[in-house]
């Protein structure tokens, strides 16, 4: 039985939540969809959900993180701002870094540890 770290990763902005992996989530599937509708489908959300979530984000952040625009059915659309894609940027690389540290810890652990009926034993 192998050991693993496991961990969490989100931005606070002052004590309130900015982005974890529900707001990464989102900023993607906008990015790659090039419409909040489009998004929240993938993600098998609600459109009002995803909305305020954005409005959530952009206000904690002080920034516009998405611009979306109006067109009529088949027409509209959303991208990410330069704000946004940064954003995102920097969510990537701290979970990279995390990622490598858990698999880090992962590894030394397992080398170190002898799971066997329950009993946890050192391994000198």
């Amino acid at each position: 039985m192998s050991v693993s770290v496991r961990f969490r990763v989100w931005v606070e902005v002052g004590g309130v939540h900015l982005i974890g992996p529900g707001g990464y989530d989102i900023l993607k599937a906008i990015d790659e969809t090039g419409s909040i509708s489009g998004a929240a489908r993938r993600l098998g959300m609600s459109y009002r959900f995803v909305w305020n979530y954005i409005d959530k984000m952009e206000k904690t952040s002080g920034m516009k993180l998405v611009e979306a625009w109006k067109g009529g059915r088949g027409r509209g659309g959303a991208k990410l701002t330069p704000e946004g894609k940064m954003l995102l940027q920097y969510y990537e690389e701290i979970m990279r870094e995390m990622n490598e540290v858990a698999n880090k810890w992962s590894k030394y652990l397992d080398s170190k540890l002898v799971i066997n009926k329950g009993i946890n034993r050192r391994q000198e």
